[in-house]
């Protein structure tokens, strides 16, 4: 035993020091980076590099740091000139942009793929209408979201799977699951259950096929049981949801996921009146969406168990739940969540006494529940026009399959009948052509005059900007004579009448007038700068922003500055572009509170693209440009000048990325 002891310890100790390493190997290593160099350095073939670093990218649903990854594809793509890469990588940064709700950003990036893509891969095609439809339902759009969605089904369901191989067949039947699901949630919104319940149906069996998809299954199967619920199954709902549950757990999703389940699980039991079990499971999904700070999960279950609050007579936790809820509906802009809160705060307010309350809630009840039935009523009118048109295609489709059968049995009969049957079907299918192309000049007609008539008003509202603007600079020269200049002269004058007046040659007095003159000449030059820059009228657009660049360190921000193949361009542009980056820099100056600001101006293809970033605070472009400020009007007029494109990218709290492109 005495021999045997040290040996033991040994081992333990060298097992603990490895156990540290192992720790500390963990902690300091980035699996993005680590994959970006592993991919890098091991993998030869492009195509397999870009289509590798695009897929771990959405496996890992699209987080913050893999959006170098998918940058690094776009660079590799566009390095090979390989338009069908690019198209590839453009979607994955439209998906990026999407799961990190930019949405201008997101259709930006879908463009471009669809711009490189053309015709080549109509999977790919399919897959970013999938996306568009995703970005006009978080728009609130459901009817254009729902047939884009319709758009994509039609050609997945199109594709001949007898010429794939494994992995493509693997990744169409993916491609159909999730847009079935999506197609079903759709539904739900315009209260189409059968088809909600058909589409979901569908995208469950494709699930259950492979046991990779088991997340996916997981999820259709909440969603399926959501809309037991609404269709008043509530048995069934409570099965589906408790096996949904079940599958979370063992698909190890996230526990917000588990919490929508506690959610459904005690809504269906308070249906089937079994109040404690579902207060149980109400307070379950509160507790988790509180420390996963899943903000739509806590207004889900605070609405429910206030209603059940209500229910069993205790009107104070009911008020407090209900209140609680509705802020969060209010401010995730939830209009059903919102009526149900309104509906258990006008009950509660009215059992306490509260009369004025109850009838303040009662009206916002009426309101947003009007407003929600005409909205449904809208929406549904809509589906059931784009239906039948769908309806009709199919059924245009399927007379044309039934000629074709039809053609191919009169063959038999002789070449006579099938010469005089080919005439016919040309003769139709000539007028029918002929008839296609009078609608799409006449529609091409009318795009056309819509274009020249959207023209027209851009450029109306592109004058009165730079009107606008220029009488704002005029008021600022102005302010800069009258405060600035006007004030030294004056001083000036009252120094040059003492000494005329006193005849004095006190030399104080005397300095201090030269003194007095050297700032009104100073002030003379720096308004004389702000209208015409030196730099720029002597050096070029290319020095004018290398000054503005150097001003700006002057004033303590940290600036870079990127200049790379700028064409020569005409005076009037370049002191447009000047003027453009000096109204940028000033809003913020004025309004960014940044530390450090990047620019970024260089040409490609007879393209000029221009980029300015800050690290400030950020805003809503939206809402700023409905504000009273000239600052971004100043700045759209100018771009609007140069025709070219303006992007804002901007998030309260994160700062602020504008990106500009015009024909140099």
């Amino acid at each position: 035993m005495m021999l045997v002891l040290p040996q033991r310890k040994k081992q333990l100790f060298f097992t603990f020091l490895l156990f540290l390493l192992a720790i500390n190997s963990s902690f300091s290593q980035d699996p993005v980076s680590e994959f970006l160099d592993s991919i890098l350095t091991h993998e030869e073939d492009t195509s397999k590099k870009v289509l590798g670093l695009l897929r771990y990218s959405g496996q890992n649903r699209y987080v913050p740091p893999t959006k170098k990854l998918i940058a690094k594809a776009v660079q590799i793509s566009k390095t090979n000139e390989d338009a069908l890469l690019l198209a590839n990588s453009y979607y994955a940064l439209g998906n990026y942009h999407f799961f990190n709700a930019n949405i201008d950003s997101s259709l930006t990036s879908l463009d471009l793929a669809d711009e490189y893509l053309g015709t080549k891969d109509q999977m790919l095609k399919a897959s970013i209408l999938s996306t568009r439809g995703g970005i006009y339902s978080k728009s609130g759009d459901v009817t254009l979201a729902l047939a884009t969605q319709l758009e994509a089904k039609a050609i997945l369901e199109q594709i001949d799977e007898s010429g794939l191989d494994d992995s493509a067949k693997n990744q169409l039947t993916g491609k159909k699951l999730v847009l079935y699901n999506s197609l079903a949630n759709l539904y739900l919104k315009i209260d189409d259950y059968e088809n909600a319940l058909k589409n979901y149906d569908e995208a469950y069996n494709l699930a259950t096929k492979d046991e990779r998809a088991l997340p996916n299954t997981a999820i259709i199967l909440s969603n399926k049981g959501e809309l037991l619920y609404k269709m008043k199954r509530y048995e069934e709902a409570l099965q589906t949801a408790y096996d949904a549950k079940k599958m979370k757990i063992e698909a190890k999703l996230p526990e917000r996921f588990v919490a929508v389940s506690n959610y459904h699980i005690g809504r269906a039991l308070y249906q089937l009146d079994s109040v404690g079990s579902a207060l149980n499971y109400f307070n379950k999904a509160l507790t988790t969406s509180r420390d996963k700070q899943y903000a739509h999960g806590e207004m889900l279950a605070l609405a429910e168990r206030g209603l059940l609050y209500l229910e069993q007579g205790n009107l104070e936790k009911a008020l407090t739940d209900c209140r609680r809820s509705l802020k969060f509906a209010e401010a995730m802009d939830e209009i059903e969540t919102k009526i149900e809160a309104c509906d258990c705060l006008y009950k509660t307010e009215s059992k306490l006494g509260n009369y004025e309350a109850s009838l303040r809630n009662f009206e916002m009840y009426t309101q947003l529940k009007d407003s929600l039935f005409n909205e449904k009523n809208v929406r549904k009118i809509t589906q059931l026009g784009m239906q039948y048109e769908f309806d009709k295609r199919e059924a245009e489709q399927e007379l044309l399959i039934a000629k074709k059968n039809r053609q191919q049995k009169l063959m038999l009969w002789g070449v006579g009948v099938l010469v005089v049957f080919g005439l016919l079907a040309s003769i139709f299918l000539r007028k029918r052509l002929i008839y296609q192309k009078t609608i799409t000049a006449q529609r091409q007609a009318i795009q056309e005059q819509e274009i020249v008539k959207l023209r027209q008003q851009n450029r109306i509202t592109t004058m009165n900007s730079m009107i606008e603007g220029q009488e704002k600079e005029r008021a600022r020269i102005a302010k800069d004579l009258h405060d600035g200049l006007g004030s030294l002269l004056s001083s000036v004058k009252s120094h040059y009448i003492a000494v005329t007046e006193n005849h004095s040659t006190n030399k104080e007095t005397v300095d201090k007038t030269e003194q007095l003159i050297d700032y009104a000449c100073n002030e003379v030059r720096r308004i004389s700068h702000n209208m015409v820059p030196h730099t720029l009228a002597v050096s070029g657009l290319r020095d004018g922003i290398k000054d503005l660049a150097d001003r700006l360190t002057i004033d303590n921000y940290e600036v870079t500055l990127e200049i790379n193949k700028l064409p020569k361009l005409d005076a009037t542009k370049e002191a447009m572009v000047y003027r453009l980056v000096q109204e940028i820099v000033s809003n913020i100056k004025k309004h960014a509170k940044a530390k450090s600001i990047f620019i970024q101006l260089y040409a490609h293809n007879e393209q000029v693209f221009l980029t300015v970033e800050d690290d400030g605070v950020g805003f809503n472009p939206q809402q700023s440009k409905n504000k009273e400020g000239l600052g971004l009007k100043n700045i759209e007029s100018r771009v609007a000048y140069l025709n070219g494109e303006i992007d804002w990218d901007s998030e309260e709290g994160r700062g602020t990325t504008i990106n500009i492109n015009f024909l140099a």
